[in-house]
């Protein structure tokens, strides 16, 4: 099997555990605020890829290029990233942010195109924009959230920023040093640096809690699940080119559109545009697909 078909089969597995991620992290807020959630899935997973990278360790790993991009990996996306996301669905909401964050794939292609010299080809352009799309009209209108604030806007954004560039660096690291559960482990600790950092610097409401068993519990089952999406994530990255494996990781909406529909039916409403928005990613995946094999 070729990279970029190993490539396509796990960014789309990636998608899936994020869906699930997704479904389990909404199911489990009620037990800690955010950095708490995001704390005790690094916290859980850490020790495990470090074990694994102390079991698994080569000398020629010790590459200072790549360590210090696997760096900017952690710093930019489990970490800033992550804590902006969570950010970003508390002050405005899943229906406003989630639409958004669906630009993700345009923002890497355009680095990718700038930054890695990566130069898809139309079947892929379209599909980015057909994912993209697809994307806006699966969440058009699913929950009403009234309190929100313009200014609130600048967090979604740089969600879109600094996962973007986490993209990025994912994809320059691995082209370095294609080793993803070291690059996981590398990533994993720069991100819980930063965002303990970022704690002591944060309103007391915001600050993370951790003498909750029901969280540690509920929060500790998103990590392992965001485990199995991370490690894939990097697989698929580390096959293909982001311009392939970014779009199909933001398909992730059709999946939780499943998810949401099977175990949030009283959270969730899925309307005529989620169907729409389903058909356009389908359509995303398929060229992909065509292009891949």
């Amino acid at each position: 099997m070729e990279n970029v078909q190993l490539a396509f089969i796990f960014a789309l597995v990636t998608a899936v555990f994020t869906a699930s991620f997704q479904v389990l992290v909404r199911k489990g807020r009620e037990y800690g605020n955010a950095l708490t959630g995001a704390l005790i899935g690094i916290f859980v997973n850490f020790p495990i890829l470090i074990l694994i990278s102390f079991l698994t360790w080569e000398p020629e790993w010790f590459n200072l290029k790549a360590i210090g991009y696997f760096i900017a990996t952690g710093i930019f996306g489990t970490g800033l990233g992550r804590f902006f996301l969570f950010m970003s669905l508390h002050k405005i909401g899943v229906a406003i942010t989630s639409p958004l964050l669906a630009s993700i794939p345009l923002f890497s292609a355009v680095f990718a195109f700038e930054i890695l010299g990566e130069r898809p080809n139309l079947y892929i352009w379209i599909a980015t924009i057909s994912v993209f799309v697809g994307c806006l009209v699966i969440t058009f209108k699913r929950e009403n959230f009234p309190d929100w604030k313009p200014r609130y806007l600048w967090l979604p954004f740089f969600t879109i920023l600094s996962l973007s560039i986490a993209n990025i660096f994912r994809k320059m690291s691995l082209n370095v040093l294609p080793e993803p559960i070291f690059g996981g482990t590398v990533t994993y600790g720069s991100a819980m640096l930063t965002l303990l950092v970022l704690s002591f610097f944060l309103p007391k409401n915001i600050k993370p809690v951790f003498n909750s068993r029901k969280a540690w519990i509920a929060y500790g089952l998103c990590g392992l699940v965001n485990l199995m999406a991370f490690v894939c994530r990097w697989t698929a990255t580390n096959y293909g080119d982001v311009t392939i494996v970014v779009p199909l990781f933001a398909s992730s909406s059709f999946f939780a559109l499943f998810l949401s529909s099977v175990f949030l039916r009283k959270m969730e409403h899925v309307t005529i545009w989620s169907y729409i928005g389903t058909i356009l990613i389908v359509l995303g995946i398929v060229l992909i697909g065509v292009s891949s094999f």
